[in-house]
């Protein structure tokens, strides 16, 4: 059998449905502040949090969000207008950005550029930085060869 994600009898709504209409809420609420603001900066709105008197608003760079909280008042009267309740606090968070997995590759050098790795390294091993060097070229031929 499956777990039920809220086992609180007393809610007229399932668990999934609970989040579905929270879910909503915080759209609808974003949706407010989104129309209350310059459209440059509402598309940098991307969700909202609310709890009680306190508003959680999520953008998607520093420079977006310390332009958001210029608008402070403006975002807070918006919201209560809405709610019909006072709105005290805003908070304003920066979402991190998902990287791209290709991204995070790093390029391997060409045979040119390992064969030029080399003959700079062709001394004698006796310094912990050639050993080094050497311990690195190695790798990234092994590492070359296996990409073939």
């Amino acid at each position: 059998m499956f777990k039920q994600p809220f086992k609180n009898k007393n809610l007229p709504l399932n668990g999934l449905q609970h989040i579905q209409q929270n879910l909503n809420q915080q759209r609808l609420l974003l949706l407010q502040v989104q129309s209350a603001l310059p459209k440059d900066l509402a598309t940098h709105c991307l969700h909202i949090t609310a709890s009680k008197k306190n508003v959680t608003l999520f953008t998607d760079s520093s420079v977006w969000a310390s332009k958001l909280l210029y608008l402070r008042q403006l975002i807070l009267k918006t919201l209560s207008d809405y709610s019909g309740a006072p709105v005290h606090t805003l908070k304003i968070k920066v979402l991190s950005k998902q990287r791209d997995i290709n991204q995070s590759i790093p390029k391997s050098p060409s045979r040119t550029a390992l064969k030029v790795l080399c003959e700079a390294n062709n001394a004698e091993l006796t310094d912990n930085l050639k050993i080094s060097m050497n311990k690195l070229i190695k790798t990234l031929q092994k590492n070359k060869l296996s990409k073939l």
